[in-house]
């Protein structure tokens, strides 16, 4: 119990600096002094003049300015630690080590493959940007459901029947679907056919719906005169994705919000810049994907 407290607690290890018992009873000692003081009449008389009222309040607290200043300095010393104080941060260096090589041996045996359609072939054709090295792309531009389903997921399908990996499947799809008169109900209906099928074959595989993220109306539609994507679309859309997945049996199938968790910048009110593609990545890699 000892040891796990003296490993765990930063308090403990703050209170384990040389010295500072003796600066704790320095401050006891102070706070007794001025209780004494302040039981005197004499004393009590003389603090009620403004000038010795001023004086007394500015050394107090240039005391205790001072003292929370040295146990600052004491702490930045490494040589003022010892005993648990030491083996707190060698406790804390270990686990963070552990993880680190846990986390990598696991992407190591895992494969991440992203479908989607030109955000996501732009963040594959983008050098610059640095993608985990577990990553795989089937993405194409103007892609829409009809590329999924003949032949993105056919692709996705040989993959997957390939062993070699534990694998998991995200999909970002949907909002070049929008920019039709469909309803999109009926394009929700039909995506999450599609999604449900692939989760269902593949049982052991855990698949990622990713949200339709979001489009500046005003710029695309002056890139784009017959735009017919709108933000109202949008989030109907994964409103209902998020409504379809809940009401299903599909232990293997998960949301990710990014829609609501990421700021998007765009430069032609589709696509968006390399940075908010450079979060995107870091999204799915550490907030979507539960390796």
């Amino acid at each position: 119990m000892t040891l796990k407290f003296c490993e765990d607690n930063f308090l403990f290890y703050i209170t384990h600096t040389k010295y500072f018992d003796i600066l704790c009873y320095f401050v006891i000692i102070l706070l007794i002094f001025l209780f004494l003081l302040v039981q005197k009449n004499n004393f009590l008389k003389k603090i009620n003049e403004s000038n010795f009222k001023k004086v007394f309040i500015i050394f107090v607290s240039g005391i205790f300015v001072s003292f929370f200043i040295f146990i600052f300095i004491l702490l930045l010393n490494k040589e003022t630690f010892y005993g648990c104080s030491t083996k707190y941060y060698q406790n804390i260096y270990s686990k963070v080590k552990n993880s680190f090589i846990q986390k990598i041996d696991s992407i190591s045996n895992s494969k991440l493959i992203v479908v989607g359609d030109s955000r996501m072939q732009l963040i594959n054709d983008d050098e610059k940007i640095v993608k985990p090295f577990n990553m795989q792309f089937v993405a194409k531009g103007g892609a829409k459901i009809n590329w999924l389903e003949n032949i993105a997921l056919p692709k996705v399908h040989r993959i997957l029947n390939n062993d070699e990996f534990n694998y998991y499947v995200l999909v970002n799809m949907g909002v070049n679907d929008l920019n039709s008169n469909l309803k999109v109900e009926e394009i929700v209906e039909d995506y999450f056919k599609l999604y449900s099928k692939l989760a269902e074959k593949f049982s052991n595989v855990k698949v990622y719906i990713m949200s339709v993220n979001p489009i500046n109306e005003e710029k695309r539609n002056k890139t784009e005169p017959n735009n017919k994507r709108t933000t109202e679309k949008i989030k109907l859309f994964n409103k209902l994705i998020r409504e379809k997945l809940k009401d299903s049996n599909l232990k293997n199938m998960y949301y990710c919000d990014a829609y609501n968790n990421l700021k998007f910048d765009t430069n032609d009110g589709l696509h968006y810049t390399q940075e908010t593609n450079e979060d995107i990545i870091y999204y799915i890699s550490n907030k979507c994907i539960d390796y």
